[in-house]
């Protein structure tokens, strides 16, 4: 799995073929889903050979794979930047509202949160995400977040299972809102669930300004850092002029 370094033939550079490829993927998985997605049917929307693909991807999982990252990373990103705007989020409760809103804005990070093979296949049981579904709590940069909050004894590790039975609920709640018959919107949903997890697990005292602060900075750094570490798994590779 890759992304690209940068040559120019014919009018198109690599990054650009790999750009066209890796979104014309994203979209087929999300509306034709995991099995209707094929390195054909991808090189066809995209314009470009399936030769040229398979110089940058060995198979349709390796781009898969690819695609995962990028909105991990994405994610980890998004926080940092929130935290850093927005001290608050490093609170517990904040931070949950924000993860509840990336679910829905990274359908592929979902997807993998969710185990939802039907888009993903066999990216869902790739040990190298180390995420177990509906399990925030073993997403590694969460994790580590988790226990930057233990030591300054604003978490219990035992609360770990309820704080995942949690999100878990208020997330597949809104993934079926009209089942369920849900009626309050994701801005709505997101602060329902920032308020049980303020109630639940965080501690009744509030953090004074300067901890608060060194939370956040601790906060960004972690996130940061997990989005660097997932960004380097994306080898880059020679892309050649399309076959």
């Amino acid at each position: 799995m890759s992304t690209v370094s940068t040559g120019s033939t014919g009018g198109r550079t690599s990054d650009d073929r790999v750009r066209r490829t890796m979104d014309v993927t994203r979209s087929l998985l999300l509306r034709s889903g995991y099995k209707r997605t094929t390195m054909d049917e991808i090189a066809r929307r995209a314009d470009i050979g399936k030769g040229t693909i398979y110089l940058s991807w060995d198979t349709k999982d390796d781009l898969i794979r690819t695609l995962v990252i990028q909105e991990i990373a994405g994610v980890c990103q998004d926080i940092s930047r929130i935290a850093l705007l927005r001290p608050a989020v490093a609170r517990l409760s904040e931070l949950t509202r924000e993860l509840f809103t990336l679910v829905f804005r990274y359908p592929l990070f979902r997807a993998l949160y969710t185990h939802d093979k039907e888009i993903l296949g066999k990216a869902c049981d790739d040990p190298r995400f180390d995420f177990q579904c509906y399990r925030f709590t073993t997403f590694a940069p969460f994790r580590e977040y988790l226990g930057m909050l233990h030591g300054k004894e604003l978490w219990n590790p035992c609360d770990g299972f309820a704080l995942d039975a949690v999100l878990s609920g208020f997330i597949k709640l809104h993934l079926h809102a009209e089942i369920a018959g849900a009626t309050l919107d994701a801005g709505a949903r997101a602060d329902c669930l920032a308020g049980v997890v303020r109630s639940s697990f965080e501690p009744a005292v509030r953090l004074p300004a300067e901890e608060l602060s060194e939370a956040a900075r601790r906060t960004v750094e972690i996130f940061d850092e997990a989005a660097a570490n997932y960004r380097a798994q994306l080898i880059r590779l020679p892309m050649a002029a399309s076959v």
